[in-house]
């Protein structure tokens, strides 16, 4: 018969260790231009890392951006991972229109990361090339 080794194990566990280490957030993934027909849908991407987990806000031409936690038929939607999703690109009432430059901004207790700035634009009719 084989005899088992009984071995002590001793674990230390400082205080400081047991709460969750704040880590600044990091933008892994950057969102890029686009070009989206009218009426189309879009997603400008944006993945973070961070803890604790940072909040993804959208900034549109350097000013927040007014986003949807419903349909996301009028306002674009920011999705779970962060990305903005675009129901419906469109010109919008009274001349407002989806077109410009956004950028992600990812904020936690350790500190804040911003983007670098993607175009949104729309398609309104097919390109002709001079003939």
């Amino acid at each position: 018969t084989k005899s088992l080794k009984h071995t002590h194990l001793h674990i230390t566990v400082s205080e400081n260790r047991v709460r969750t280490e704040e880590t600044e957030p990091r933008i892994v993934h950057h969102p890029s231009d686009v070009v989206v027909k009218l009426g189309s849908p879009a997603t400008l991407s944006c993945r973070v890392d961070g803890s604790p987990k940072p909040t993804i806000e959208w900034l549109r031409n350097g000013q927040p951006l007014g986003t949807d936690k419903g349909d996301g038929r009028a306002v674009p939607m920011v999705l779970s991972e962060g990305s903005l999703f675009f129901l419906n690109v469109g010109g919008g009432r009274r001349g407002q229109t989806h077109e410009g430059v956004y950028a992600c901004v990812a904020t936690n207790s350790a500190g804040k990361a911003t983007s670098r700035n993607a175009s949104l634009y729309i398609a309104v009719c097919p390109f002709l090339l001079p003939g």
